[in-house]
C-alpha cells in the first residue's frame, strides 16, 4: 500500500498529465481554484445526500465498467474526488501531508469532547 504522499505524488503528476496545472498560474491562483473545486465536490456529495443518492450508481458507473474498474456509488465518488483534490493541492504546494495529517489526529486527541460543547 503506497503512503499518503506517495498517493499525493501520483495524484498531482497525473493532474499535470491531464492538464489541470501549467508553469504560468501563479500560486495564488492556483490554490483559488483549488478551494473552488474542493468546494464543488463537497456539494456534489451534499447533493447526492440531498436528493437520496448516496448509495447510488455515481453518473460515470457506465463508463467505469467499459473500463473494466468497479463502479463507484455517489458518496464513494466524491469522498474520493475530496481526497484525491486535497492530495493534488498539498503537493502542488510541498505540504507533506502523511505528516500534517498524522500531527493534527493527534493534536485533536488533546481536545476536549466535542472540542468543549461545539454543536457541529
Amino acid at each position: 500500500m503506497k503512503t499518503l504522499n506517495e498517493l499525493a505524488d501520483a495524484v498531482h503528476a497525473q493532474a499535470w498529465a491531464k492538464g489541470w496545472h501549467s508553469e504560468t498560474e501563479d500560486l495564488n491562483a492556483s490554490l483559488e481554484r483549488a478551494c473552488n473545486n474542493l468546494h464543488d465536490e463537497v456539494s456534489e456529495l451534499h447533493e447526492a445526500w440531498r436528493n437520496g443518492q448516496l448509495h447510488e450508481p455515481c453518473d460515470k458507473a457506465a463508463k467505469m465498467v467499459e473500463a473494466g474498474i468497479a463502479p463507484l456509488t455517489c458518496i464513494e465518488e466524491e469522498m474520493a474526488d475530496i481526497i484525491i483534490r486535497s492530495l493534488d493541492t498539498a503537493r502542488k504546494f510541498k505540504v507533506d501531508i502523511q505528516d500534517a495529517i498524522e500531527r493534527k489526529h493527534a493534536f485533536n486527541a488533546t481536545r476536549a469532547f466535542r472540542h468543549g460543547g461545539k454543536r457541529s
